[in-house]
């Protein structure tokens, strides 16, 4: 399995993001980010987001957040 991570991004980014055909989730508590990509799609993608002129980076997934794990009850 490929190794999956998350981007961060500033919200004023968005759209941007939503054009080159990637969903974008909002919160409150982590911001904009972009979840769950292979990393040699994210490096890419915030390649292309930095010459746009908005900072992105990779985050690695928190373990809650990774697929395959359980949370405690």
């Amino acid at each position: 399995m490929a190794d999956l991570v998350d981007i961060a991004i500033p919200a004023s980014a968005q759209p941007v993001a939503e054009a080159l055909g990637l969903k974008v989730q909002r919160s409150v508590t982590s911001g904009a980010r972009i979840r769950q990509i292979p990393r040699d799609e994210a490096e890419l993608v915030i390649e292309y987001l930095q010459q746009s002129g908005f900072p992105a980076r990779i985050v690695e997934p928190e373990p809650r957040d990774r697929p395959g794990t359980t949370r405690a009850a």
